[in-house]
């Protein structure tokens, strides 16, 4: 039965077709449309069976879940967040339209069993934001998007190449050698922006509309980590290296926020350090510890980030600024920055979970503990130089729309209502 496939794809497509015209509402149901991909769970069907591509397979299965609810549910939060942010810009009604099918990308990039699907999947993803860098972004936005879309295509096209080099399309029978092996690990780490291959990503996600930036940097690129953990054993690749260049990549990603006066650079920036982790998480030994890790630091990460670009974004049509040294803040802003950044440092909050698990996962050799060490220290401390940095401001009334302060707040919260609930279980 492919029923809880099709539906949900008709549904979710027709209505973000609705949303050129219907606007938000249409966008909004279009999201809640998506939560029936999960409404059956351990789901498994083969669509069709193709010449030289062979089964057509999507599954939900548990391990899938946290990866797939929190991408519908942060779109689902976005959309509603977006209205205020779009008067702002002047945007038209089918930047919903976009986003709704954007936000459907997630979903198929992860319940896709075959490989060159999941590749179909990723160009769905990078057209849809690629559009709304181009036609919404900031600044010189036409060359951001350009320089967005070549090297997201080459990490799509490498992943691509190095699947059909391999001659196994099933993500479950997946086997790749030399340098197979090596195109598709390059290719999600460029799809990652991690360090080495991280130059296009505080651009793009600095000047994309906020609220794509808000499903871009948690959201997108760290759907890779699921790929990355998923493919590991067939791929062969040496995961202790792998583990260590994660924490150097963390480091250096919480070092670069340190440069920035913008915030949505800094939080760019703050995207490479997370990307680090979520690496180091899908490269530990233990592959339930590892698959672990890598849940739960992605679900962590994409509630906090979306809300620190959700603050950026309030700050933007409030005090029409993005400079650090001009933020000002009341008591609700101040409380919407508290929750997001102690979230984003695992001091507190689920992301802490998530890292602790790095830190069991650590290989037994000085090197690596020390640079651990450093890794989970400069990932907290940045999100306190940020804090840090409102708060300097000064006190002041910043306007706010209540959608926008409402959406940011319960994506903020997530990272702590879920510590408790999963205490709790």
């Amino acid at each position: 039965m492919s029923e809880p496939f099709y539906l949900p794809t008709v549904l979710a497509t027709l209505l973000s077709l609705a949303a050129v015209k219907a606007g938000r509402w249409a966008a909004v149901a279009a999201v809640l449309s998506m939560f029936l991909f999960v409404a059956q769970v351990n789901y498994s069907a083969t669509l069709a069976s193709l010449p030289y591509l062979g089964e057509v397979r999507v599954s939900v299965t548990p391990d899938k879940l946290p990866f797939v609810l929190t991408s519908v549910v942060l779109g689902l939060i976005v959309t509603v967040y977006a209205e205020r942010y779009l008067q702002h810009l002047k945007a038209e009604r089918w930047y919903y339209a976009v986003q709704s099918l954007y936000v459907l990308s997630f979903v198929y990039i992860i319940i896709f069993e075959n490989l060159i699907f999941v590749f179909l999947a990723l160009e769905l993803s990078i057209i849809t934001s690629f559009l709304l860098i181009w036609y919404f972004g900031y600044g010189d936005r036409r060359r951001v998007g350009l320089l967005y879309f070549i090297w997201a295509q080459i990490g799509s096209i490498l992943f691509l190449i190095g699947v059909a080099m391999s001659g196994t399309y099933l993500a479950a029978v997946f086997k790749a050698a030399g340098t197979a092996s090596l195109m598709v690990l390059v290719g999600l780490l460029v799809k990652m922006g991690t360090a080495g291959v991280h130059f296009w990503l505080p651009y793009a996600h600095a000047e994309a509309p906020t609220p794509l930036s808000a499903l871009l940097s948690p959201v997108h690129v760290g759907l890779m980590a699921y790929w990355l953990w998923r493919l590991r054993d067939g791929a062969g690749w040496p995961l202790e290296t792998l583990y260590l260049y994660g924490l150097a990549t963390a480091v250096y990603g919480s070092l670069l926020v340190f440069r920035e006066s913008d915030i949505k650079r800094a939080l760019a920036d703050s995207t490479i350090a997370n990307m680090g982790l979520l690496v180091a998480a899908a490269a530990i030994q233990k592959p339930e510890l590892s698959y672990l890790a890598t849940a739960v630091l992605f679900v962590g990460h994409a509630f906090a980030k979306a809300a620190g670009f959700m603050l950026a974004g309030i700050y933007i049509v409030g005090l029409h600024t993005r400079d650090l040294d001009q933020l000002r803040w009341d008591t609700g802003i101040f409380a919407l920055g508290v929750l997001s950044f102690v979230a984003l440092s695992g001091v507190f909050g689920i992301n802490l979970l998530g890292k602790a698990m790095v830190a069991v996962g650590v290989p037994q050799a000085l090197a690596a503990v020390i640079l651990l060490i450093a890794a989970l220290f400069s990932t907290a401390l940045y999100s306190f130089y940020l804090l840090h940095k409102i708060y300097k401001g000064g006190q002041a009334e910043v306007p706010t729309d209540g959608g926008m302060y409402l959406s940011a707040l319960a994506a903020a919260a997530a990272p702590f209502i879920l510590l408790v609930a999963v205490f709790a279980i």
